[in-house]
């Protein structure tokens, strides 16, 4: 529980994982009293029941942008207790992966008013089997996974400003500050 009287409101995001409340929302909706919620630290996991786009079984997500945060309890929140067996990086890919969605489908159960939450008892959860390689096996898997997220970010973030600098040439060409100058062999082309 809350017991430090912590204000920062994290909740699970799909695309930007535990996030202020906020930045999802535009607006804060916990309620006033943050006794009753989850204080959760920087490593620590937290599962969010609620199936979304892409996480039809919810999402756990790491909490890895704040020290602390308090997540509602309708999270179930987790961490690594012995990191010489255990990867946290490597549970963060797993878990992004989808691959828990088979043992939570087997336990997870949908009440006729539950609008997207799934009923995931926390002893269910945790009784979950999960294969776990060696530990070597582990951090090495991460360190590939990691490397290539790095790299589909940088790609996307290259994507993003060739993208701003075609609508800016657009229009410029479009309100005739940039003209095209064109070939003359071009100009005899039959197309």
């Amino acid at each position: 529980m809350n017991t430090e009287a912590n204000t920062n409101v994290v909740t699970i995001s799909a695309q930007h994982g535990l996030i202020r409340q906020e930045e999802f929302f535009s607006k804060a909706v916990a309620s006033e009293t943050l006794d009753n919620y989850f204080l959760i630290k920087k490593g620590q996991f937290a599962y969010n029941k609620s199936y979304s786009n892409g996480y039809p079984m919810g999402a756990i997500k790491r909490l890895n942008n704040y020290e602390k945060g308090v997540v509602t309890t309708l999270y179930i929140c987790f961490e690594v207790n012995d990191e010489a067996k255990c990867n946290p990086e490597f549970f963060e890919h797993y878990f992004e992966s989808g691959l828990l969605n088979k043992g939570l489908s087997k336990v997870a159960n949908e009440g006729g008013r539950a609008h997207g939450l799934l009923n995931v008892k926390p002893s269910d959860f945790f009784g979950l089997n999960v294969f776990v390689p060696e530990i070597s096996e582990q951090k090495a898997i991460a360190a590939v996974i990691t490397s290539a997220d790095q790299e589909i970010q940088s790609l996307q973030n290259g994507l993003a400003c060739l993208k701003d600098e075609k609508k800016a040439l657009m229009q410029q060409l479009l309100t005739g500050r940039r003209r095209v100058k064109i070939d003359e062999t071009l100009q005899e082309s039959p197309c």
